[in-house]
């Protein structure tokens, strides 16, 4: 056997989330992505925690025999708290944001969710795919890949976006900005 699936075997088999769970989980994130194609960001801001953390960072071609993880102090695209989140939001409601205006049309897809339980009874870890194409002016087109690791929390009955961490596939973005949330 090899020492991957060794890993593999020898990790405890954590207890299952039950599939009303999981559906909560799916229509939670499939909202989530509605709104931000209709650009309703307000809306979407109440879906996150106070204390949201939502990063992206940035992608660094290694060697398989390097295979160090990005952590907070590396350069990143988005390492954002609430406040930050909701600063990028009104620059763009001002109507004086270059790169979105006209606005960026765009279209999330998000599939492979797992959904595993954490130590903590009110959070969740959520693993998806995502697929984000967007349309800017006439004829610019990008399309963003990347995994997606949350930390969903209930919050009086609700779940809620504490922890988003991001990486994209692609190492260099071709298009002028990313103005758009993964």
């Amino acid at each position: 056997m090899g020492a991957t699936a060794q890993k593999i075997t020898k990790k405890p088999n954590p207890a299952k989330p039950s599939l009303e769970l999981i559906n909560d989980v799916q229509q939670f994130l499939y909202r989530e992505a509605r709104l931000q194609d209709a650009q309703a960001y307000r809306d979407w801001l109440t879906m996150l925690t106070d204390d949201i953390h939502y990063w992206m960072p940035t992608r660094e071609q290694r060697y398989r025999s390097n295979p160090m993880e990005p952590d907070i102090t590396h350069a990143a695209h988005y390492n954002d708290n609430y406040a930050d989140l909701e600063t990028r939001i009104r620059r763009t409601e001002t109507g004086t944001c270059w790169s979105e205006d006209p606005a960026t049309r765009s279209a999330h897809v998000v599939t492979n969710i797992e959904v595993e339980l954490t130590d903590s009874p009110n959070e969740y870890r959520v693993y998806s795919l995502i697929a984000v194409y967007r349309n800017m002016n006439e004829d610019e087109e990008h399309t963003l890949y990347g995994h997606r690791e949350d930390i969903l929390r209930n919050v009086n009955g609700e779940l809620k976006l504490a922890r988003r961490k991001i990486i994209i596939d692609q190492n260099i973005f071709l298009s002028k900005s990313l103005n758009v949330y993964l």
